[in-house]
């Protein structure tokens, strides 16, 4: 099953790539130069990337994944709020987004169910490599393997 929350980031990316000036001026009422037109493209590309990736029914360690992307967005948002008391407002509202995107990720590594054993596992491969290597991926990488564990006394999936 697919996960809500990939559906909303998949809209919100696509809206970021495909329209990012009414998204500037109506949602973040910004400013709209060149520069914040290409941050905000590129960050509708990572959304789309990560709802993607994250796909239909996400393994602990892809959750554990987009939980670190979301709060690494989320503090390179709260940096932009400092740096630039121009886009702090803007800052702000993406830093407040990914921190709950990042919190709802982490509450559903907490209820992950099993994952199916036609699962892709490549990407768990990347998701473990690469939480290896990031400050703080060890610790998700612990709640994943706990989550796994978990679910594979469990019948059914329990992750929403």
């Amino acid at each position: 099953m697919i996960r809500r929350i990939e559906l909303v980031r998949g809209a919100w990316g696509t809206a970021l790539l495909l329209a990012p000036r009414p998204v500037l001026e109506h949602v973040h009422h910004v400013r709209v130069d060149r520069p914040s037109l290409v941050v905000a493209r590129v960050l509708g590309a990572r959304q789309l990337a990560q709802a993607v990736l994250s796909g239909a029914d996400p393994s602990p360690e892809v959750l554990a994944m987009g939980v670190w992307v979301d709060g690494a967005h989320a503090a390179t948002a709260l940096g932009l709020a400092v740096a630039d008391r121009q886009r702090a407002r803007a800052g702000l509202a993406d830093a407040a987004l990914a921190a709950l995107w990042a919190v709802l990720g982490y509450r559903d590594l907490a209820t992950a169910g099993p994952t199916p054993s036609s699962h892709e596992h490549r990407r768990d491969e990347l998701a473990r490599a690469v939480l290896g290597l990031v400050p703080g991926g060890k610790g998700l990488l612990s709640r994943s393997a706990a989550a796994r564990t978990r679910a594979a006394g469990s019948p059914t999936p329990r992750r929403r």
